[in-house]
């Protein structure tokens, strides 16, 4: 454990013990919590531990007694060392005190279980992954996640607050200050939840759309995070490490849940990779075609009527062959 994570153990440890005092700071607590991921997963394994430590006092209490009590009067005196059989040299004594060795393992065993416990209590992660249909995935605190078809989504911790998605998924979570969710997709981390939105991942890049509430986009490649609020879009391109912000209609989010995608400015790359999710044909493009853009609405309960459509639209030539389908120039 490194001096950072040492300092936050002992923040959590201090509000912790605050918090059973009239004069508990709730609000600077919430900040508290609000100012780092790293701050509620300290705070809930320093209550943990303390809740463990309560639950054996009695056990520890012993032990610590027995440890520094005196030996029994039957007990033989502790062997002194004796002389080695050739050079003279003392050997160091070979036997303990069992009733010592009892009561320091005792005590050892005890911390040692004190200890592993956060980590005992670890639940395993679930993952969860579709195929031609959604999924629809309940939280236990009341949030819920539309897992898109094609798409996997793993769910891990205590509070089931670290998340990683791979696909598409419309996301509705419960706002609370003391468990800000993050959620890892194509690069990106999604914080600071409580609010409505979507997000689709793909080689062509990450979208996360806000319906209601805000987020914190973050990535190794920005220069510092993103806040999206209602009605704000962001396409991050992995690539080339661009993030580009834009305004969207807050009606047209997550539209493939009722069998229909809208775009405004969109690579062609990215709504012919929502066609093969969304509409389960699959769809290539020649090279010369990377850098077209497509706005407009397609619906999908068709999926090769949408890709005919899209072609048209465009003035594209759709081919077909043994893979599904290829775009390209007339």
């Amino acid at each position: 454990m490194n001096g950072d994570e040492n300092a936050i153990l002992v923040e959590a440890a201090a509000w912790h013990a605050a918090s059973g005092r009239d004069d508990m700071d709730w609000d600077g607590f919430t900040a508290w919590l609000e100012a780092n991921p790293r701050h509620r997963t300290a705070y809930d394994e320093v209550a943990l531990t303390d809740a463990v430590l309560e639950e054996h006092r009695e056990p520890l209490r012993l032990a610590a007694e027995a440890a520094d009590a005196p030996a029994p009067r039957d007990e033989p005196a502790p062997l002194r060392p004796i002389e080695a059989a050739n050079d003279g040299e003392a050997a160091p004594a070979t036997v303990f005190s069992g009733w010592k060795r009892w009561a320091g393992g005792a005590i050892a065993a005890s911390l040692v279980a004190v200890l592993a416990v956060p980590q005992l209590f670890q639940p395993a992660p679930v993952v969860y992954e579709t195929h031609d249909t959604a999924q629809a995935v309940a939280l236990t605190d009341g949030s819920t996640v539309m897992l898109a078809p094609h798409s996997r989504l793993t769910v891990a911790g205590r509070a089931q607050d670290r998340m990683a998605l791979a696909g598409g998924a419309w996301f509705d979570i419960r706002h609370d200050p003391a468990r800000p969710l993050a959620i890892t997709a194509g690069g990106v981390e999604i914080s600071d939840i409580g609010t409505k939105f979507d997000v689709q991942t793909g080689d062509a890049g990450v979208r996360v759309k806000v319906a209601d509430g805000e987020v914190k986009v973050s990535a190794d490649a920005l220069a510092g995070p993103i806040r999206l609020s209602r009605g704000r879009s962001l396409l991050f391109d992995g690539a080339d490490g661009t993030a580009l912000v834009t305004s969207v209609t807050a009606d047209s989010i997550g539209e493939w849940r009722s069998g229909r995608l809208s775009y405004v400015s969109m690579p062609l790359a990215l709504v012919a990779a929502d066609l093969s999710r969304y509409a389960g044909v699959k769809v290539t493009m020649a090279d010369e075609l990377r850098g077209r853009q497509f706005s407009g609405t397609l619906v999908i309960g068709d999926g090769e009527a949408a890709l005919r459509d899209l072609s048209q639209v465009l003035g594209l030539a759709l081919d077909r062959d043994s893979g599904g389908y290829r775009l390209r120039q007339r």
